[in-house]
């Protein structure tokens, strides 16, 4: 059939990656190429059925994160899928990254099957799914803390004290209270609860569950 978009489908819940996918295979204008639960599964699969999209979650276990399927410092002579993430997070964060590094849209798990498929062709199409308040929102987007202050971060998360974190890091407890006041100073928090609550909604750092 002519015109038929070559899919992906990248989870690394196979009970939603294979019914989305079956799903998705039934329109007359798709094609299932394939199926992938890990970060290196799924560029196996891109380098052998070179599919026109990807239709990726963001989260694949074992810290990898569907991002890394995009790579803005590529060959300029390779032209690689369209890369459109379904995602349980509705972080802007995630959204800015996501177009920052190239992607062709993000969209919620919750949405319609009908608004997926909608993304999927317009990917396909060589058009990105971003709105205009997607990217309002992106501009608005928080300077991501450093690796170490984000380690701060995830240890109060879990309710670490100062000195507990000072031991987990083999830092003084000092240094700790200094982070936290740079923290506190730069986003405008005034405490520990606030602070995490924040990193979580930007999605920082992991919450208990996903």
């Amino acid at each position: 059939m002519a015109g038929l978009i070559r899919l992906a489908v990248v989870d690394d819940h196979p009970a939603i990656s294979e019914g989305l996918a079956h799903r998705l295979a039934a329109e007359p204008d798709i094609e299932l190429v394939g199926v992938a639960s890990t970060l290196p599964a799924a560029r196996q699969l891109i380098n052998a059925e070179n599919p026109d999209v990807v239709l990726s979650d963001v989260e694949l276990g074992d810290g990898d994160r569907g991002f890394e399927l995009l790579n803005p410092d590529g060959p300029a002579d390779r032209v690689g899928p369209a890369i459109l993430f379904l995602s349980a997070y509705d972080y802007p964060a995630f959204r800015a990254l996501a177009m920052e590094l190239g992607a062709a849209g993000y969209v919620l798990k919750t949405a319609p099957v009908l608004e997926i498929l909608d993304a999927i062709r317009t990917a396909a199409a060589g058009r990105t799914t971003f709105t205009s308040q997607d990217l309002r929102a992106a501009q608005l987007v928080l300077r991501r803390p450093s690796d170490r202050e984000l380690e701060v971060i995830e240890l109060l998360a879990a309710g670490r004290t100062n000195d507990q974190i000072a031991a987990s890091l083999a830092i003084v407890p000092r240094t700790v209270e200094s982070h936290l006041r740079r923290l506190f100073a730069r986003y405008s928090v005034y405490n520990r609860t606030a602070l995490v609550m924040l990193a979580l909604n930007h999605g920082w750092v992991e919450g208990p569950t996903r």
